[in-house]
């Protein structure tokens, strides 16, 4: 044998020895995930609460896996462009989506989006959750949920509160306690929470439901008299303060800000499971669960099929309310 058929012949042979390892490989594409660096795909601005748990995730993730997870921040319509971009990606496991409340109010509110929210993304897993707070000046007469209802009865032109902006979840929580309450409120919205509390605190705008985030150091200053929460649990950083569902008539009420990952649909259920198993040991780890805890935050880690349910019963939810309520967002 000649050195020429010699090279021929090792190299078909070294061929043939790695194409179980490859096939198995390209049958199973969780076996070897990650090989290379993943995407997360963020549709909103920087310095947000969603781009602060995304990169704490990424960054352990990162850690765990010995490959880069990246955050790539896609903001604009009301989160749709950064959503569509992920609708359109291969469902491989190199890019996630990382969204919040807005993908289940957007059905809903927007006409036409380019992508279908439940064909066209498998839900993976939340990640965070937390409530809200209904706020008023600090020296307004207003102590109750019950004194903000007689309020709008008796002025309901007057009854106006301010928002993050439309469709937020600010915005929807109100929407839906003014159904439940079957009062009329005048929607005033801003252009992030930064831009409405300076009016609240002023009293120009006599209500607000905010995160928690936002508004704890205003309520903590002083400047502004928390009324009520969101949520259905007691609040750690909101001793005394009732929840919304407390008061007569409202039982049922509640709202969350929540954060969850999402993926491309049709990705093979072996690699949704491993991306889902990584995410929850990091989102579930007892350090991970104390550093959301500081900020009033839930780390959760549900399962996929938990997660789904939510999504759709989230869906479900706002469409009544916005059917409801008559909101159009322009």
């Amino acid at each position: 044998m000649d050195r020429r058929t010699f090279i021929a012949t090792a190299a078909g042979t070294g061929a043939a020895l790695q194409l179980p390892g490859l096939a198995a490989a390209q049958a199973n594409p969780a076996s070897d995930w990650p090989r290379e660096p993943v995407r997360i795909v963020i549709p909103y601005a920087a310095g947000g609460p969603t781009e602060v748990a995304g990169r704490i995730i990424a960054q352990e993730l990162t850690k765990n896996l010995g490959q880069n997870f990246l955050v790539d921040l896609r903001p604009g319509g009301s989160s749709v462009i950064g959503t569509d971009a992920v609708a359109r990606a291969k469902p491989d496991g190199y890019t996630l989506l990382m969204q919040a409340a807005a993908f289940a109010i957007n059905p809903s509110l927007i006409r036409k989006l380019p992508f279908d929210t439940v064909a066209d993304f498998e839900p993976l897993t939340m990640a965070t959750r937390s409530g809200l707070v209904l706020v008023t000046q600090a020296g307004a007469p207003f102590s109750t949920v019950a004194d903000v209802i007689a309020f709008a009865r008796a002025k309901p032109g007057m009854a106006q509160f301010a928002s993050a902006g439309n469709g937020s979840m600010a915005h929807m929580s109100m929407e839906l306690f003014a159904a439940m309450a079957k009062i009329e409120a005048v929607h005033i919205p801003y252009k992030g929470s930064g831009a409405a509390l300076p009016d609240v605190i002023g009293g120009h705008v006599p209500f607000m439901i905010d995160n928690l985030g936002s508004a704890m150091p205003h309520i903590r200053g002083g400047k502004l008299k928390a009324i009520a929460h969101t949520g259905t649990q007691r609040v750690e950083m909101l001793p005394g303060i009732p929840a919304i569902a407390d008061t007569p008539g409202l039982a049922g009420y509640e709202t969350s800000n929540w954060f969850g990952f999402l993926a491309p649909a049709k990705m093979p259920a072996a690699l949704s499971e491993r991306i889902h198993g990584e995410l929850v040991k990091v989102i579930r780890r007892p350090d991970i669960v104390e550093r959301f805890a500081k900020d009033g935050v839930e780390a959760v880690g549900n399962t996929r099929a938990e997660f789904s349910a939510f999504l759709k019963g989230e869906m479900v939810k706002w469409a009544r309310v916005v059917k409801e309520r008559g909101i159009k967002v322009e």
